[in-house]
């Protein structure tokens, strides 16, 4: 048997990268290695999900012919993280003996999304008025970001509608320029401030 995860032979982690609550499709190719047909062949996953199935019974005896190769599909929604499920066929021999196999499958699922805080002399001023500083005096302002999803973010960057000079990132942990789930990003920018809201 050989499994696939939206057509991805995925037998080792990660597998495919999927959107939480995106559509996944699951393929499972089963051959028969032998020289004699198979009978009473079940195909079953063991995060039981519903298969349907089969396609390929090329002369319609329901034997699975060593000629024939046997599709069966399943679907459903990705959830997050890392996931892995086993598909095993099995089926009976002309001996009357069992036979089985088994294929491994793994996807991640990936959430995404990105956090702002900024301070203004040290204070979270979300609501007016803010700190009370004098005209001229120094301004300081420092924004804390984070990744509150899953996988890496490339490419952060921190604008002020303000126009000031933006400086940092400090905070990436290792140097690899990627803002990861475990990391909080510090930027800071100054100035005067100035006369009124």
């Amino acid at each position: 048997i050989e499994k696939s995860t939206n057509g991805e032979d995925a037998d080792d982690a990660p597998g495919p990268l999927l959107a939480v609550d995106s559509p996944v499709t699951w393929t499972y190719v089963v051959t028969n290695l032998g020289n004699t047909p198979l009978s009473n062949v079940t195909v079953t996953d063991d995060r039981g999900v519903t298969i349907a199935g089969p396609a390929g019974d090329a002369n319609n005896n329901g034997e699975l012919d060593p000629t024939e190769a046997w599709t069966y599909t399943a679907s459903g929604t990705a959830s997050e993280e890392q996931y892995a499920d086993t598909a095993t066929a099995a089926a009976t021999d002309v001996l009357r003996q069992p036979v089985s196999a088994s294929d491994l499958s793994h996807y991640f699922g990936v959430t995404t999304g990105i956090w702002i805080e900024k301070s203004t002399n040290g204070a979270d001023a979300d609501s007016a008025p803010g700190p009370l500083v004098a005209v001229g005096a120094p301004v300081t302002w420092i924004y804390l970001v984070a990744n509150t999803g899953n996988m890496p973010l490339s490419n952060v960057q921190v604008l002020d509608d303000r126009g000031v000079t933006i400086a940092g990132p400090s905070g990436d942990v290792n140097s690899d320029g990627n803002l990861n789930p475990d990391e909080i990003w510090t930027y800071a920018a100054s100035g005067a401030a100035i006369s009124g809201p």
